[in-house]
């Protein structure tokens, strides 16, 4: 295959493009369609030109020195297409390249066979090597590592040859088969095991697991380890229940199927399985299906481009647009030559069988002519990196002529990624399974433990030192009684005599101090004030039609202790619905862009329309905004369909660029059609208007937009003539101008932004044909490149034209708040949460819309820390905003990106940031980037680490911060989904924030406080009973309960109803929660959960567990003990353990806001019934008698005396005596606000 040039376009032989020569006089900065006569070309078909044979050397582009002469195939820029090697053009004795000679009237040029004249071209290639040699050679010489990949097809092999050969035979030969399972059949018990075993509760329990199976352990180790297996059991059946839908997934997508080219028969395609797809398969996919690997398109319908969506993988809704390589599309022509009617048929038709038997022979044709002269793919090992594509693909037939292009990001087609708007596409796998994007970034999402199961583990930990030092001391006390009591006790010690064995029957005794259920109920509550988030009328998007959604129910109760809350201001605090609002131009602002409250056109619109349709090309203000708003049309990545009203329907990943073509539409200079051009990334944008006037423009670049150039800009041709168009902030723009800002134009930006708007500068320049010639050749040998430096260099080299530029206007942008914000961040303040707001915004805009969403108010005391230009600048400024807010109510801090920047870098200045946090209620941070965002959450957390955070945002720029914080909060916004998928809780709108945390948050708090403090009392009251006993029995370490009856204590009688009592337990209305926000403040002070706290119930367990087994024993006790046979000592116990179970229960009524709730009294009652059923099946049931013979006709004679009820009741009174002493000196002296809002005071 010979190429020097493709679609009437040179290419330099390593990747540089050289330009489609036409004739070029327009120098004015002018885009006056009556200047130049309208050309709109429907067929969007370019006009290359043959150049003469005598034509001098002087210059490109004399238009006296051209023949326009029309091509059939489109196209003013190639894609890039590289000789390999520069010895193909060899050097003349006169210093010269060998000439490529012309090939008249194709408007094509042939390459190195065709030998011949052509000095005018040879001058060409010269001066396109020049510019950028270097660079594409750099590009091209690229040395790969050891872990390069390679395919090859050559026609003298039927399976194409895969470098490393082991790629295809991983997975038993099925390398694109997908598993997630963490299990198999023979691993997963033991995997489960191990992972529970990571646990430091569950390793306690296998401890004692262990000592019960000995004989001198005071209790049967079937009440312990049959308990212990099946929590075990449980769990690992939780995770094979997690694992088989795991399971089910990856079954459902592996089988799923696709077309592949027969190996037997390539000229045909077989259905397959997607777990049968190899590296190196061709594959035919249709229209809204996915692709079941990552691949390189070889082949689009219709041979232009194709269209695909990639929410799953990145969360953007917006379509991307994906071309062939250029090598491809010449592959692609080729095969179009063969059959031209057939091929051209199968491009269009939509057929309702896939794939039919004509596309399929068309497409195998392709496999074919790909075979033939030999192609060889090479790419390096998978990266995650979404848009780190890169690789080389090579025509191999001739070796001496080997044609060489590079493959990107916009040849690459994802894994699961969907075919959208294009019949079919033709694409190569490259990289399967676990090497595809979509597996690379499947990675599951980091764990989150809140403060609270922190604090709950500390505590664990504490009671189980108090244990083993309970144990340690026992068995002393033991040892060192014995000579002293032996002469009145036969056999104190029993076998016992080994101190450690002694030591471990204590251990046995204890152990229950640290219940098995305690982590199984914690997660279980959490999973039900998850349900009730997911469920809240409150918080239902009514436009969606969806709820909010919990997804991480592990910080549900941090929800309720907010310290600092961080939020994005677009699309957050905002409703990203952007208007254009007004603009500057012509020197003054032109007037309301708005409508007005009737419907009708603003003032400023209706001037601007009127102006354009007159055609006073004379008019200076005439030109100015035909330039400004042919800037708006012409400078995006917009994309517009044409409705079945004729209305035009403008989209947009970013909702700004949708405002700026719709007011240029409403102007009356409309983008009516964007036409992809079958070779090269260009395209040809049509306008039309004003009035009737058609005019195109060819993109030839298009420089996009990101956080660190905060600017746009598109090379474009338009009659002959080259412009670059750039829009971007004003802190980046103004020092790109020719020319400073005038005093107007200063004074309407600031006023603009301080209106709350969004400013863009627009700015354009005409480019000459050499400057453009040699940038071109640099821009595109940095785009060829395939290392990591690529997104650097082409930053670098794109910048270059971006400057000089001439200032055309200012656009200023309404984005509106949210319904309901303003009132959401007061309510917010008044809770106590302090409130920073991070934006990308100029500080006048922040600031702004800090007023109008009562951040700011008209008494808050404000002081800026701005512009600092170095570490000790931001020092002083922060130390001086410091002072000035120290002793003050009611503060407002303003921070910018500049002062962070260099206040991260000095510990002092972190210190000091978080001071200024803390004096402030609220604070606006401008100009900040994603990681900035980031790095004030962590902040905030280093210096303190008690504090918790809360982020919210709706973009993936926003996910830095939504992960680093506590909480994660995603606004479903129109900015994709990557928020969502990174967040812990997702909502509709801010508004949504104040019943989340003052509602949801607040109850949550409270109530796993409460849970948590209840679950270890209850536990202690029952450990000081067998503490007692070991004094009175003298250390024999012999149990005090029935131990089959004690086993139900943590599981039945005081553990599930738990669960309704605190789940659905309710204090006051949401309303009255969200109109007294001063409730939520017990939260960040973390006042129902502390060491004062848990210390208090513990203290109470401990005297009230005293009570619960004195009083009865002093009653009805005896020392007469017989572990196998009924006495007096079981019924005594059982008077002793009915006291306990009904003390905990009744204290959790009491202690729950809502005890007469259904909820709570049928499952206290539910509790109190397992329990009496279980203590009747242990003494009068055969099976319970065997298992527990000491509980033989116990119950009956327990509970058939009045003695033993009126004990029971006693002592139950005498324990809860405490608590209501506690609770109505605190209800009548110490009311909490809580209660004075029960009250209604």
């Amino acid at each position: 295959m010979d190429c020097g040039v493709f679609n009437g376009c040179l290419t330099d032989g390593k990747g540089g493009t050289l330009r489609e020569v036409t004739h070029s006089t327009e120098t004015a900065e002018s885009f006056d369609p009556q200047i130049h006569p309208p050309a709109l070309d429907q067929s969007a078909v370019a006009v290359p030109v043959k150049l003469e044979s005598n034509a001098p050397s002087s210059g490109w582009n004399d238009p006296e020195k051209v023949t326009p002469v029309p091509m059939q195939e489109h196209g003013s820029v190639t894609k890039p297409i590289l000789k390999r090697g520069l010895s193909n053009f060899s050097t003349g004795s006169n210093g010269s390249k060998k000439s490529m000679k012309s090939q008249g009237s194709t408007g094509s040029f042939a390459g190195s066979k065709g030998g011949g004249g052509g000095d005018k071209i040879a001058k060409r290639w010269s001066l396109m090597l020049e510019g950028g040699m270097n660079t594409i050679k750099n590009g091209l010489q690229v040395v790969l590592k050891d872990d390069e990949r390679m395919v090859n097809f050559d026609e003298n092999r039927a399976f194409p040859g895969i470098t490393p050969t082991a790629l295809n035979h991983i997975k038993g030969g099925r390398p694109n088969k997908i598993r997630t399972t963490q299990f198999t059949p023979l691993t997963w018990l033991p995997l489960s095991l191990l992972n529970q075993f990571k646990r430091i509760a569950n390793i306690y329990f296998l401890f004692i697991a262990c000592l019960v199976v000995w004989p001198w352990s005071p209790k049967n180790w079937k009440s312990k380890i049959f308990p212990f297996m099946a929590v075990l059991f449980w769990t690992a059946l939780k995770d094979l229940y997690e694992d088989i839908r795991r399971k089910r997934d990856d079954d459902a997508e592996n089988k799923q199927r696709c077309w592949r080219s027969s190996s037997s028969h390539p000229d045909t395609f077989e259905e397959v399985a997607w777990s049968e797809i190899l590296v190196g398969d061709i594959v035919l996919v249709p229209e809204d299906s996915a692709f079941p690997a990552d691949l390189i398109l070889l082949h689009p319908a219709g041979g232009v481009e194709a269209f695909i969506s990639t929410v799953m993988l990145d969360g953007e809704t917006s379509l991307k647009v994906r071309q062939a390589p250029g090598l491809c599309e010449q592959m692609s022509k080729k095969c179009a030559k063969l059959t031209p009617g057939e091929w051209t048929a199968v491009q269009t038709t939509h057929n309702t069988e896939f794939p039919s038997e004509h596309l399929r022979q068309q497409m195998g044709k392709y496999v074919g002519c790909m075979k033939k002269p030999g192609v060889e793919f090479k790419f390096p090992s998978p990266s995650a990196v979404l848009s780190d594509v890169r690789g080389t693909l090579q025509i191999t037939g001739n070796s001496e002529n080997d044609l060489v292009c590079p493959f990107t990001e916009d040849n690459f087609l994802p894994r699961g990624c969907i075919l959208k708007n294009t019949p079919f596409i033709l694409g190569l796998c490259l990289y399967v399974g676990d090497d595809s994007k979509t597996r690379l970034n499947a990675s599951t999402a980091k764990l989150k433990f809140s403060n609270m199961q922190r604090n709950l583990n500390k505590c664990v930990q504490g009671l189980l030192v108090c244990l083993f030092s309970l144990c340690i001391i026992a068995t002393i006390i033991a040892f060192a009684a014995e000579g002293s009591l032996a002469a009145e006790e036969e056999e104190l010690i029993d076998a016992a005599t080994n101190p450690l064995i002694r030591f471990f029957m204590f251990c046995v005794t204890f152990y229950h101090v640290v219940p098995m259920s305690l982590y199984v109920i914690y997660e279980m509550l959490k999973l039900v004030l998850a349900f009730q988030v997911n469920t809240d009328a409150q918080m239902y998007d009514p436009v969606r039609e969806i709820y909010a959604q919990a997804r991480t129910a592990e910080v549900m109760e941090e929800a309720g202790q907010v310290n600092f809350l961080f939020s994005d201001k677009t699309g957050t605090l905002t409703a990203n619905e952007m208007v254009f609002a007004r603009c500057h131009c012509a020197d003054g602002d032109m007037g309301e862009f708005r409508k007005n409250a009737d419907g009708s056109r603003g003032d400023g619109m209706e001037m601007v329309r009127n102006l354009l349709s007159s055609g006073k090309t004379s008019d200076v203000q005439y030109q100015d905004l035909l330039n400004l708003f042919t800037c708006l049309a012409v400078c995006h990545s917009v994309q517009v369909i044409k409705k079945d009203d004729g209305e035009l329907s403008f989209s947009a990943m970013s909702p700004d660029e949708v405002a700026l073509v719709e007011a240029s539409h409403n102007a009356g200079i409309s983008f009516v059609q964007r036409i992809r051009k079958s070779a090269g990334n260009t395209s040809d944008v049509l306008l039309r208007g004003p009035g009737t006037v058609d005019r195109k423009f060819t993109i030839l670049h298009e420089l996009a937009f990101n956080s660190d150039r905060k600017r746009m800009s598109v090379v474009a041709k338009h009659k002959g003539s080259i412009w670059i168009i750039t829009k971007g902030a004003d802190s980046v723009m103004e020092g790109l101008l020719r020319n400073p800002f005038t005093d107007k134009c200063a004074y309407d930006l600031n006023k603009f932004s301080k209106q709350g708007l969004r400013t863009l500068i627009v700015g354009m320049r005409s480019i000459d044909q050499t400057e453009f010639d040699t940038w071109n050749a640099e821009y595109t040998a940095a785009r060829n490149l395939i290392d990591e430096t690529k997104e650097a260099k082409m930053a670098e080299i794109g910048a270059r034209l971006e400057r000089d530029l001439k200032f055309v206007g200012i656009t200023a942008v309404e984005d509106r708040l949210q319904d309901g914000v303003p009132e959401a961040i007061s309510t917010l303040k008044e809770a106590g949460i302090r409130v920073w707001v991070l934006t990308g915004d100029k500080t006048e805009t922040a600031v702004d819309i800090a007023r109008s969403c009562k951040l700011f108010t008209e008494s808050t005391n404000m002081s800026y820390a701005t512009g600092a230009t170095g570490a000790k600048d931001a020092e002083d400024k922060l130390l001086k905003a410091h002072s000035q807010l120290d002793g003050k109510a009611d503060t407002g801090l303003v921070l910018d990106g500049q002062t962070v920047l260099h206040a991260l870098e000095s510990p002092e200045c972190r210190k000091i940031i978080y001071d200024l946090g803390i004096l402030s209620r609220s604070c606006i941070c401008s100009r900040l980037s994603p990681m900035q965002k980031l790095e004030l959450v962590k902040l905030v957390r280093q210096q303190n680490p008690l504090a918790i955070t809360l982020a919210i945002g709706d973009g993936a720029n926003d996910v830095p911060m939504i992960q680093g914080a506590h909480v994660g909060v995603a606004i479903r916004g129109k900015e994709g989904t990557q928020a969502v998928q990174a967040s812990d809780i997702a909502i509709s709108y801010f508004r949504f924030v104040v019943p989340l945390l003052l509602c949801h948050g607040r109850k949550a708090y409270r109530r796993v406080a409460l849970f948590l403090s209840f679950y270890l009392y209850k536990n202690v009251v029952l450990l000081m009973s067998d503490v007692i006993w070991m004094f009175i029995d003298k250390f024999r370490a012999r149990i005090a309960f029935p131990e089959y009856l004690s086993v139900g204590f943590n599981v039945l009688y005081s553990a599930w109803h738990i669960l309704f009592v605190l789940g659905f337990d309710r204090d006051i209305s949401d309303a009255l929660a969200v109109a007294r926000p001063a409730l939520y403040k017990v939260g960040p002070s973390r006042s129902l959960f502390n060491l004062k706290v848990f210390f208090r119930w513990i203290f109470f367990g401990l005297a009230q567990g005293a009570i619960a087994f004195s009083v009865p024993y002093a009653m009805i006790g005896t020392k007469e003990y017989n572990k196998k046979e009924p006495g007096q000592f079981w019924i005594c116990s059982t008077v002793i353990f009915t006291g306990i179970n009904l003390i905990v229960c009744i204290k959790l009524l009491m202690y729950c806001e809502s005890p007469l709730k259904l909820t709570s009294t049928l499952s206290t009652a539910g509790a109190g019934l397992c329990f009496i059923i279980c203590v009747f099946l242990l003494g009068h049931w055969s099976v319970g008698i065997d298992f527990q013979p000491s509980m033989e006709g116990v119950p009956a004679d327990t509970y058939k005396s009045g003695k033993n009820w009126g004990v029971i009741a006693i002592t139950t009174a005498a324990a809860l005596a405490l608590d209501v002493i506690w609770l109505g000196v605190g209800y009548f002296a110490f009311p909490s606000e809580l209660s004075l809002a029960k009250r209604g005071k």
